[in-house]
């Protein structure tokens, strides 16, 4: 069942309430958040993305405002159910930080359903050594969810080398809705895919001031996935969407339209 709320639309799934947005017309493409985030983190683009594409966007189980225990093993059934809900039957899928793995996964098992892949700002996979995630742990249960929120936005992967009002409002807003739950209830990793088997057109994209790891993560995506594209954004670190969203719009929109039908 699927309830409306203004631009929100919340979906009752498996003992989870997933929160998600839709606009704009044409072809679809399906925006995933990354650690920490939600779907605001997309606010700054989603706009500019929507003159061209029907966008839809999701909070992951457990993050923003959806519910439910967070479960990376759940969120490849629960995107499709967002899909199936917005009345979408093949979408392309970009997925930011930690949501390049959901898109990878979600790409392997419904590939009939995934039009292409954009991937931006991808940890190694099934590998996240940037994150002291015990350390966040520690910090929630110590001194509370505002605590980890400070604590998250000190992370040099949080840094956005922009002084735009816009940019900085939009991530405070967004990791204030954080509460850390992927910390309470931690789960294994999931079995490191084969990258060779995607088949799916597949754009690379990091900061050009992204952290090393993240950066060498995207040449290893690039040179193991067959036919994928690297491009890196002048001025913009890990959170090249806030960072640059015109620029990071015109490389989306750049890649889909070559490959997509209006």
């Amino acid at each position: 069942m699927t309830v409306s709320a203004g631009g929100d639309q919340f979906l009752q799934l498996d003992g989870a309430r997933l929160r998600w947005r839709i606009e704009g017309s044409g072809p679809a493409l399906l925006l995933l958040h990354g650690w920490a985030l939600d779907l605001g983190s997309w606010d700054l683009v989603a706009p500019r993305l929507a003159e061209h594409f029907t966008v839809l966007r999701f909070d992951r189980r457990g993050f923003g405002l959806s519910q439910g225990k967070p479960d990376i093993h759940r969120n490849v059934d629960d995107l499709a159910a967002v899909l199936d809900a917005a009345g979408v039957a093949r979408a392309a899928l970009l997925g930011m930080s930690q949501g390049a793995r959901l898109a990878i996964h979600f790409a392997l098992r419904c590939p009939a359903r995934v039009s292409a892949l954009i991937l931006d700002g991808a940890p190694a996979i099934e590998a996240e050594t940037e994150l002291p995630l015990a350390r966040y742990r520690e910090r929630l249960q110590s001194a509370g969810e505002q605590a980890l929120r400070t604590a998250v936005l000190q992370h040099p992967l949080m840094q956005l080398r922009t002084a735009s009002p816009a940019a900085r409002g939009t991530l405070d807003a967004t990791v204030a809705r954080y509460r850390g739950l992927d910390l309470v209830h931690a789960v294994g990793r999931a079995a490191a895919p084969d990258l060779r088997q995607l088949a799916a057109p597949t754009l690379i994209i990091n900061g050009r001031e992204d952290s090393t790891e993240r950066r060498q993560a995207g040449q290893l995506l690039q040179q193991t996935i067959a036919g994928a594209r690297h491009v890196e954004l002048a001025g913009a670190g890990h959170l090249a969407l806030l960072d640059d969203p015109a620029a990071y719009a015109r490389a989306v929109v750049s890649f889909l339209a070559a490959i997509i039908p209006a």
